[in-house]
């Protein structure tokens, strides 16, 4: 049962630290988003825009968000991962927190 804590807490690690990572990741995207946009168009428009970027004449569809959706897809494998984790520490008696 030791060695199964141990492996279990080492996930645990790993995972957070990729959690992180990604969450890092996300957040310079975020702060990218304009920039993003500029290059790969704008996935909303606005039936009555304050900006003529906000148009329908600039909408691009999704292809902006194809950017992002590999970290926030990566970032919900980790937190079901970390769930998986934790509950399995739970059951042999461990607070994982």
């Amino acid at each position: 049962m030791a060695s199964e804590v141990a492996r279990l807490l080492k996930e645990l690690s790993d995972g957070t630290a990729r959690r992180a990572a990604l969450l890092a990741e996300a957040e310079e995207l975020a702060a990218r988003v304009h920039e993003i946009r500029a290059a790969f168009g704008n996935p909303f428009f606005y039936s009555h825009p304050r900006n003529a970027d906000e148009s329908a004449a600039n909408y691009s569809g999704t292809s902006s968000h194809e950017i992002v959706l590999p970290t926030l897809l990566a970032m919900r494998r980790v937190n079901r991962e970390l769930g998986r984790i934790k509950d399995q520490l739970r059951e042999l008696g461990v607070s994982p927190d």
